[in-house]
This record gives C-alpha cells, structure tokens and sequence, in this order.
C-alpha cells in the first residue's frame, strides 16, 4: 500500500517546488489545485452549485468558471471564501480518493498530495504524514508576484486572506521552512523520505 503523504501551507511558501522534489525522488503527485481546476472546468454539479450562490458573473460563455472573476470576490471577503471551500471541497475530497487508488493500482510507493486547504477539505485524513511548507511573508509575496503576474495589492490581498502560518504547523506533522536555498530545500525533503517510516509509527504511536 502507498505511502500518502500530504503538503500544504500559505501561498508562495514553496508548496510547488517542494513537490517537484518529491518528484524527482519517484514519488507520484496529485496537485490539489489541479484537481479544484479540472472541477470547475469539467463537473456540472460543481459549477452549477458555484454558480448558485456567487451568480452567473463568474461564469465564463463556454459554461466553465472564470476563476479570476471568482478570485476577486473571494479574497476580498473571507466569508465568500469560506462558502466556495464548503461547495468545493466535497468534490475535491471524492476525486483526490479516486486519484490515490490509481496511483496505488499503478504501483506508486509515494502519493504526494499538494494542497493549500488540504486540512480544512478533510484530505489530511487521507495522509500518513502532514507536511506544512512555510516561509516569510514577504518572500511569499514576492513569490506571487512573480508566479501569478499580478500586482503586490492583490497579492497581500491574497496572502491576508488565508489561515495564519500556526494553523498550518499546529495541525502539521512535519514543518518544512522554504526561506533558504534550493539545496537547504532538498536536504530537508530528503530527510523526511529517509525517516518516513519512523515518522509513521511516531504519529501512530500519538494517536
């Protein structure tokens, strides 16, 4: 059986490059955000329940989620986000269980699963280990400039509307700190493939 390993943290702390890493070390990946997209793209029930509630502005002409129109609303109202993380985690949920028995079927002996809201969709009850990815504020600001060409407003924008970086440790297993070089980075990630089985049987063994 595969060993699920799950990664998340605040955006721009690194989640990617770490998952790249695990990559390179033959662990198979399920991008949480992948599968939020191909959702909103692809499932009706989704989209038609997203459309309930926020209305058809967010709504592209070929029937998909216009995900920038969406964005604007919810990180600028912390509510809003919570409501479309009610409507979307469930179908998150359901098609990442689907993916991990693929990759298990396949022979994957590591699933990594990447995710910001890992925690709060309930997928960290699919993870052996739970690994947060943090980094200060302002390298993860300069990082969503960079990543996603939008301006530093939007960019605080989001950073301020997401959990504080103690939720994400607190409900973690393992922190991971991306503020230092690449090489620090794989060292890191390397020593948690090295130690996993221990690390297993400590968070079994603390219930």
């Amino acid at each position: 059986m595969a060993n699920i390993i799950g990664l998340t943290g605040q955006t721009g702390a690194g989640k990617s490059t770490v998952r790249h890493i695990f990559r390179e070390r033959g662990a198979a990946v399920i991008d949480a955000d992948s599968v939020a997209h191909d959702i909103t793209e692809k499932n009706t029930e989704c989209i038609y329940d997203i459309v309930s509630h926020f209305s058809c502005m967010v709504l592209n002409e070929n029937g998909t989620i216009n995900r920038k129109a969406l964005g604007k609303i919810v990180f600028s109202d912390k509510k809003e986000l919570a409501m479309l993380n009610k409507i979307i985690f469930p179908y998150i949920l359901e098609e990442i269980e689907h993916r991990i028995a693929e990759e298990s079927a396949e022979g994957a002996e590591n699933i990594v699963i990447d995710g910001a809201t890992i925690i709060e969709s309930g997928c960290g009850k699919l993870c052996d280990v739970l690994i947060s990815i943090t980094a200060d504020e302002a390298i993860r600001t300069r990082r969503i400039i960079r990543r996603d060409n939008i301006t530093r407003e939007d960019a605080e924008r989001r950073v301020a509307a997401q959990k504080p970086e103690e939720f994400y440790t607190e409900n973690s297993d393992v922190v991971i700190e991306n503020s230092e070089s690449i090489e620090s980075l794989e060292s890191r990630v390397s020593t948690v493939l090295k130690n996993f089985e221990a690390l297993k049987e400590k968070i079994a063994a603390e219930g």
